[in-house]
C-alpha cells in the first residue's frame, strides 16, 4: 500500500518553488483558478500562461510539464477539429473570433502550470500539516491532500506501464498511437484508467489508517513566511490586477 506522507518518496533537489512557504504556493494556485473565470480576454490569458509557464518551468520538471502540455494539445487538436466541422454547417459561429475557441484551453494550460509546480514541489506532509494550520475541516483537507499525493504517484504509474510497454516489445509514439489506436488503448490507456483508479483507493485507505482527522495525528510547525513569498504573491496580484484592468 503507498505511504500517503510520501516518506518514500526520494528527496528533490532544492530550487526556487521549493523555497517558497507552501502557503504561498496553494495561494497562487487559488489566486490563478478564481481569476481565469473572470477573465474573458484571449490576450490577458495569454499572459497569464506565459507567466506561470515560467513559474512552473523554475522547479525543472520540464518532461512531465510536456507530457501534460501533450495531453491538452491533444485534445485541443480534437475539439479543432470538431469546431471546424461545424463551422461547415453553421459559418456565422466563426464570426466570434477566437477568444471563445482557445479561452477554454488556456485557463486549462494556467492550472496545469499552476497545480504542477504546487504537487510537484512540495511534500504532502508538509501540505497536509498546512491545511490543519489554517483550521480547515476534515472533509476538506483529507480529499485534498490524497489529490495532491496522487499526481506524483499517477505519474510514476504512467512511467512503470511505458517501460513495461517497452519491455515487451510496443514503441509508443505517435504515429502507433494513430496508426493502431485500439492496441494504444488495450496496452495503454486501459492500464492507465485501472492503475489510476487503485491508486486513488490506496491512498484513501492510508490516509485512514495514518489517522487523519483525530485527535492523535500529530500537528507540526508551518515555516515562515519569506521575502521570497512576498515578492512572488506581490507579483502574482499585480499581474492579476494588470489583466483585470
Amino acid at each position: 500500500m503507498q505511504v500517503l506522507s510520501g516518506s518514500d518518496l526520494p528527496e528533490k533537489p532544492a530550487n526556487f518553488i521549493r523555497s517558497l512557504d507552501v502557503r504561498t504556493r496553494m495561494a497562487v494556485c487559488l489566486l490563478a483558478s478564481v481569476g481565469i473565470i473572470f477573465i474573458q480576454s484571449w490576450y490577458c490569458l495569454t499572459l497569464l500562461f506565459a507567466a506561470s509557464f515560467i513559474y512552473a518551468a523554475a522547479h525543472g520538471r520540464l518532461t512531465v510539464t510536456g507530457a501534460a502540455y501533450a495531453a491538452v494539445l491533444a485534445i485541443f487538436a480534437i475539439a479543432m477539429g470538431c469546431v471546424k466541422i461545424m463551422l461547415m454547417v453553421w459559418p456565422d459561429m466563426g464570426q466570434k473570433g477566437v477568444a471563445p475557441f482557445i479561452n477554454p484551453f488556456l485557463r486549462i494550460m494556467i492550472l496545469v502550470n499552476v497545480i504542477l509546480a504546487l504537487a510537484l514541489s512540495c511534500r504532502v506532509q508538509e501540505f497536509m500539516n498546512t491545511l490543519k494550520a489554517l483550521r480547515l475541516p476534515f472533509f476538506i483537507y483529507l480529499p485534498t491532500t490524497v489529490m495532491v499525493r496522487f499526481i506524483p504517484s499517477f505519474i510514476n504509474d504512467v512511467k512503470q506501464i511505458s517501460q513495461s510497454m517497452k519491455t515487451k516489445g510496443y514503441s509508443l509514439s505517435i504515429f502507433s498511437m494513430t496508426v493502431h489506436p485500439l492496441l494504444t488503448m488495450r496496452l495503454l490507456f486501459v492500464p492507465v484508467v485501472i492503475r489510476a483508479l487503485r491508486s486513488a483507493d490506496e491512498l484513501s485507505v492510508a490516509a485512514e489508517l495514518k489517522g487523519l482527522g483525530t485527535s492523535q495525528a500529530v500537528h507540526t510547525s508551518t515555516s515562515v513566511i519569506g521575502l521570497a513569498d512576498i515578492l512572488t504573491m506581490g507579483a502574482a496580484l499585480m499581474l492579476m490586477g494588470a489583466c483585470f484592468l
